[in-house]
């Protein structure tokens, strides 16, 4: 679900690439892991076929923390997925997510093409990936 409330449906078959941040207020790696993907959203922010998400593993409790975080750390680009599972989110596993920062790419076609923790090898990754042939 956004954080607006909406729900979120992320289909494989939309013609997008999805970059995905599995992310929570509670972990200390994640802070600055969050600002590096806001910025590399905001690298790609021009692009029609690529959406970022956040998707933060913090409980229904911690909701307020995360917004505040949010907003303190300016995140707006991003878009914020949250369903307060905390680390038993279903998304999460399903891509065998064990620890976080964790960040996730699917292709258009729905197949996962880059699995890792951080965002510096996410960031290599697009840049090659994203990059024009010529």
């Amino acid at each position: 679900m956004l954080l607006s409330g909406d729900d979120v449906a992320i289909r494989p078959d939309d013609g997008k690439i999805k970059v995905i941040l599995f992310w929570a207020t509670w972990c200390r790696y994640s802070r600055s892991a969050i600002e590096d993907f806001e910025a590399l959203a905001r690298e790609y922010r021009d692009r029609r076929d690529v959406n970022f998400y956040a998707a933060s593993l913090d409980r229904n409790e911690d909701l307020p923390v995360l917004e505040s975080r949010i907003r303190e750390q300016e995140l707006h680009t991003v878009q914020h997925v949250f369903s307060g599972n905390d680390i038993q989110d279903e998304a999460f596993i399903s891509v065998r997510g064990s620890t976080i920062p964790y960040a996730v790419v699917i292709a258009p076609d729905g197949n996962v093409t880059f699995l890792g923790v951080g965002v510096s090898g996410l960031e290599s990754y697009l840049h090659e990936a994203l990059s024009p042939r010529g």
